[in-house]
């Protein structure tokens, strides 16, 4: 239906917000009426007229210190918090108060940093392992009902006994943490418990990482630049090629080129939030601040004070 064309000075605060009350949010209130969204924006109104709305994007500086650190306490650990308020995560990074306002989360290792670990059954029997992650390592044993490859599920399907789970060590590298392995085995078998093992200590089984977004995601986060992360991890590299992620997880990175397309609004926003004002945007991000200047992005990312 064509729009009846409003006199001049029809826009104030009461009309703008009549007619934005009928949208959910920003985006549709801008496609649906351009003349009410500018003249909202232009006079500073449009904060107040969309209390209402469903925010996709949080404004420029949103993310301060304080409201990263409430977001990281809804999440137990770094790769939660990352998968659920991926914007909150990388501001975080980008100032490098992650480490701080992480310190309350569980700590999990990775394909390079792993613990010992014990499973204990009151029969006097025990697992000894390694692993990044004791929750998910003690739910992969009891889960292995298809394979039935499990000692550990393997025993408690024979003895009915609900096992104990103790952390042995600190996360460390896996060549120390291997060699660890062995000896807290040795411990155990000196104390008169039975191994559960069928594997020889040492065995770094499930070493192998399944690159999935998550996981390219956690790698390249490790890396200023794409060709960094090309030859810091090829396979993790190629994995985000191919699944058509890398522009996505790399726009944290400094890159001379990127495609076209590549600015999105999300992308300029996560940009923008290292800046605190416009020059400083434009001097250090010339192409996302050129994005965001053709699609009149910039009076969202940095309200006219």
């Amino acid at each position: 239906m064509e729009k009846v064309r409003k006199p001049r000075n029809y826009w104030t605060k009461e009309t703008c917000h009549e007619e934005a009350l009928k949208y959910k949010n920003r985006n549709s209130f801008k496609k649906g009426y351009a003349n009410a969204y500018n003249a909202s924006v232009r006079n500073k109104w449009i904060d107040d007229i969309c209390v209402h709305m469903i925010a996709k994007h949080k404004s420029n500086n949103y993310w301060t210190k304080e409201k990263c650190h409430e977001e990281a306490l809804k999440y137990k650990t770094k790769t939660d918090f990352m998968k659920k308020s991926a914007t909150a995560y990388v501001t975080s990074g980008v100032f490098g108060w992650k480490d701080e306002i992480c310190s309350h989360m569980v700590i999990i290792g990775n394909r390079h940093i792993r613990c010992v670990y014990a499973v204990e059954f009151s029969d006097n029997s025990a697992y000894i392992g390694l692993t990044y992650d004791i929750k998910k390592r003690f739910d992969d044993h009891i889960n292995d009902v298809e394979w039935n490859t499990s000692s550990v599920l393997k025993h408690i399907k024979e003895t009915g006994i609900i096992p104990v789970v103790k952390q042995l060590s600190n996360f460390i590298s896996l060549n120390e943490v291997s060699k660890l392995e062995g000896i807290k085995k040795e411990e155990y078998e000196n104390n008169g418990w039975i191994i559960l093992n069928k594997a020889k200590c040492g065995n770094t089984g499930g070493n192998t990482v399944k690159w999935t977004k998550v996981n390219c995601l956690k790698e390249a986060l490790k890396y200023k630049s794409r060709n960094e992360f090309k030859h810091g991890n090829e396979n993790a590299y190629t994995a985000s090629i191919r699944n058509k992620w890398l522009d996505e997880i790399s726009i944290h990175m400094i890159g001379k080129y990127n495609p076209r397309g590549f600015w999105t609004k999300e992308k300029c926003l996560i940009e923008s939030l290292k800046y605190k004002v416009r020059d400083h945007f434009k001097k250090n991000s010339a192409s996302a601040f050129n994005a965001a200047y053709k699609n009149g992005w910039l009076d969202e990312f940095f309200p006219k004070k």
